[in-house]
Order: structure tokens, then C-alpha cells, then sequence
């Protein structure tokens, strides 16, 4: 399903005013179902003296990359992803290296790159934004190949999307739930890693390469990330007693998880990890089950993306209680 909405009528005042085009790939099936609202929200909020828009349905997965094609074609300017992590690391898979940028519009679970980046929680704000916002080009990493635009996880967060793929149960108390039946279960593995021609070898409970800082709930698993900056900040954690992970969540609420006992954080541009047997992993919150080695590199300013011109707000515990959860 499509729909599309003119600026206005007049081609002379089109030719004259020469607004932008913003596509809204839409996934109708993300977490928080807000998006359900989406059209009516964004011919209220949206400036149409800046913008003519259009409207793109997922219909299944990898969907959303062939409609942001498909707008990059039409020679649309922005493409909005309204949806979870999962969408947006769909549709800017297809701007990589393009003059097209990427929008946000948050409607998944835990949101983690859109709360990092200021748009918040709220449909109709993030909307708003969209009028104001300011083009920023930062880095983005690659898997095998594979692209992510804020997060890769190895291990114990890699079993976590693993388990959440596929339920329609979503929100902040499944997702701990499930977080704390993989805690109980999973055992760490031996991990050979090797940054930037430096050999570790650890037992890891879990491994995260971040472009950005931030999961899902404002849980900031590494603060000193920047996107911008052409460089992975790879955060290990290390193997201990399953009490001190619980007991360190509060600190990955406050940006103190590097003062961990357990953890181990560098800056690195190309990280290779070695582990034996399968290896459960994530790209951008997408589960997904490898064997052998995981190459991730960097790939510096490859990505246009709109950043709203206010700081990044900060989830309360309401805001974690009153989400709705969709069966």
C-alpha cells in the first residue's frame, strides 16, 4: 500500500519553493504499534511548505530495503524509517553511499539509535523534528559484509535477539524477562580478538562492536561511542559470577559500565573474532546465528542522517512501565 501527498497543487510554486521529498517506509508490524497513526500524524506535523511525501507499507522482511531503493530511484531526498532498530538498519542499508538521508520515526520496542539521537519515543514529536532536524553524515560498520548502523552484539545480547525473533510479545517486561532467562543459561565462550592487529584471547559473556552508544531502554552499553568518529568503540564483557551482570545494570543506565571490574573497552577500526561452534550475534537488535569468523570494519561518514536540534531525552521508569505491549 502507497499513498502519496503533494506539497502543493500549484507546479509553479512546486518549481519555486522546490520542497524536499520524504519518503515514509512504514513497517506496520513494529513493536509499539504507533505507527498505526502515522499518515494522519504526518500531515498534521510535517511542514508542508518544506516537504512533499509518501507513504511505503512493508509487507515482509527485507521489504523496507527494497521500498528505500525504490525511493532512492524516485529520487526522493529522505527516507524515513518508522519503525524498531530492525527497520531503520533495513532502510539505511539502502543509503549507504547515496546523497539520499535517512529520518527516523521510533515505533519499535527499546528504540536505541532514535533515543540517542534525540527523536524520542513519541510518534507525533519525532514527526515535528523532522521540520528542523540537521543533515549529519556519520560512519557505519559491516559484519561479514553485512551492515549496522548503531550496534553488533556477540554472546549473551546476540541470544537475547535470538529469543525475542519472531514474538509478537514486545516491550520492557518481555525483553528484561528474556534477558534474564538468557543470563541464567548462557555459558560464555573462549573468544579470539583481534583489534587492529592486537590478539586477545577471553572468555567473554558478551561483546559489543558500537558505531553508537546506546541499546534499547537508554541501557548505554558504551558511552564513549561516537558515530562519527571512524572508529568501533569494542566493549568486552568479561567473564564472572552472573550476580555482578545483574548487579552492574544500574550502571549501564547511569554510563558507568566501564567502571566494571569486567569489563574492557578500546577504540578499533577493524575487529576479527574467532569463536568455536555456533555463535549467536546481532546486527542493529536482528538475531542471527553464525560459525566462524566475524570480520567487522568500519566504513567512515558512508551515511546521511537527520539528528533533531535538542538533546537526547532520557527515559524514565513510567516510560518503561506504561509501554504498551503488543500480543
Amino acid at each position: 500500500m502507497q499513498r502519496s501527498q503533494p506539497f502543493m497543487k500549484s507546479e509553479f510554486l512546486t518549481d519555486l519553493l522546490h520542497p524536499k521529498r520524504i519518503s515514509f517506509i512504514v513497517n506496520p508490524k513494529a513493536g509499539t504499534n504507533l505507527q498505526r497513526h502515522i499518515q494522519d500524524c504526518v500531515e498534521k506535523h510535517l511542514n508542508n511548505d518544506q516537504f512533499e511525501y509518501d507513504f511505503k507499507y512493508t509487507q515482509h522482511a527485507g521489504h523496507a530495503r527494497e521500498l528505500a531503493l525504490e525511493a532512492v530511484a524516485e529520487g526522493c531526498d529522505i527516507v524515513t524509517a518508522v519503525g524498531g532498530d530492525g527497520s531503520i538498519n533495513e532502510v539505511a542499508s539502502a543509503l549507504i553511499g547515496t546523497e539520499a538521508t535517512l529520518g527516523i520515526v521510533p515505533a519499535g520496542s527499546g528504540n536505541g539509535l532514535a533515543m540517542h539521537l534525540g527523536y524520542g519515543r513519541d510518534v507525533e514529536s519525532a514527526v515535528q523534528k523532522l521540520n528542523t532536524a540537521t543533515k549529519k553524515t556519520i560512519d557505519i560498520g559491516l559484519m561479514n559484509g553485512r551492515p549496522f548502523i548503531n550496534l553488533a552484539g556477540i554472546g549473551f545480547d546476540g541470544l537475547v535477539s535470538n529469543m525475542m525473533k519472531g514474538s509478537n510479545w514486545r516491550g520492557f517486561f518481555p525483553y528484561f524477562l528474556k534477558s534474564v532467562e538468557a543470563g541464567l543459561k548462557y555459558t560464555p565462550s573462549v573468544c579470539q580478538i583481534e583489534v587492529d592487529g592486537r590478539v586477545l584471547t577471553e572468555k567473554c559473556f558478551a561483546i559489543a562492536i558500537a558505531n553508537g552508544p546506546m541499546y534499547g531502554y537508554n541501557f548505554l552499553i558504551a558511552p564513549g561511542a561516537e558515530m562519527d568518529d571512524g572508529l568501533f568503540e569494542v566493549v568486552i564483557l568479561k567473564d564472572a559470577p552472573r550476580w555482578q551482570y545483574f548487579a552492574a545494570v544500574p550502571a549501564t543506565l547511569s554510563g558507568k559500565i566501564y567502571d566494571a571490574a569486567f569489563v574492557e573497552h578500546f577504540k578499533a577500526s577493524r575487529v576479527r573474532i574467532t569463536t568455536e561452534g555456533k555463535t549467536y550475534t546481532h546486527l542493529d537488535g536482528e538475531g542471527l546465528v553464525e560459525t566462524g569468523e566475524l570480520n567487522f570494519e568500519i566504513k567512515p561518514k558512508a551515511l546521511h542522517i537527520l539528528v533533531p536540534q535538542r538533546v537526547p531525552q532520557h527515559l524514565n521508569i513510567r516510560d518503561l512501565i506504561m509501554r504498551p505491549i503488543k500480543f
